[in-house]
């Protein structure tokens, strides 16, 4: 019976380290996973940089804004100038050149395939 005290200082001796490795897990645990771990505070800095950039998007719209309405209100001849470029308003006795062709000139693209000036086959020559 000598063999027994050192088989169970051995037996406690493991059963020690197994609490203590087991309450290391558990304790760290909530630190990883947890609602307040490090996963989800990584996940919540990284929705928090994507809304700030959103933010300063919309910051900077918001003072292209701003300084567009300061301008219509202290300029009369913004709004027509507005007008003119946005919506293609033609005051009152003025006649509307354009230079160039339009963007969407579908007539130009039939009008390269037969030429009024190039005779027609059958046609006169």
């Amino acid at each position: 019976m000598a063999g027994s005290p050192g088989f169970l200082k051995r037996l406690l001796d493991l059963s020690l380290t197994k609490v203590l490795v087991i309450a290391l897990v558990l304790i760290q645990f909530p630190l990883w996973f947890g609602s307040g771990g490090w996963i989800r505070v990584w996940l919540l800095e990284r929705d928090v940089a994507v809304k700030e950039e959103e933010n300063l998007a919309r910051q900077q719209r918001i003072r292209e804004l701003e300084a567009e309405v300061h301008d219509l209100k202290k300029n009369p001849k913004a709004a027509e100038e507005r007008a003119r470029y946005e919506l293609g308003l033609i005051a009152p006795g003025e006649r509307f050149l354009q230079w160039g062709q339009p963007k969407n000139d579908k007539t130009a693209a039939n009008a390269g395939s037969s030429s009024p000036s190039s005779p027609q086959k059958g046609g006169p020559p």
